[in-house]
């Protein structure tokens, strides 16, 4: 049973099944993502906007992730969107340093 008084437990949300198994694909896609996968499920589950260790949980600044953050945790990287009223935290993009989408520069 959940403790009415835990105010800050919050919830992984996905948007239909078909994104979570796909977010959940490249998360667990090799040994070391899915350990990792394991860390940001247990640390934005606890506070998506806040970890001890800097760098770790950081906002993004780019106008077009407005509203997005990022975990990051060598090798993983993590796009997620935190939503307040419902304490659900939203995994948009999963990948490594070198191919997450907002990394990925156009080639204009």
């Amino acid at each position: 049973m959940q403790n009415e008084f835990d105010e800050t437990k919050w919830t992984l949300g996905y948007e239909d099944e078909d994104h979570k198994k796909e977010i959940i694909d490249k998360a667990t896609s090799t040994a070391e993502l899915s350990k990792r996968w394991k860390n940001f499920e247990r640390d934005v589950t606890s506070d998506p906007f806040y970890h001890s260790k800097r760098g770790r949980i950081e906002k993004l600044r780019d106008t077009s992730f407005k509203g997005y953050w990022r975990y990051s945790k060598d090798p993983i990287r993590v796009v997620y969107y935190p939503e307040g009223s419902t304490k659900t935290v939203y995994p948009l993009d999963v990948g490594t340093a070198t191919d997450i989408r907002y990394k990925k520069k156009s080639s204009k």
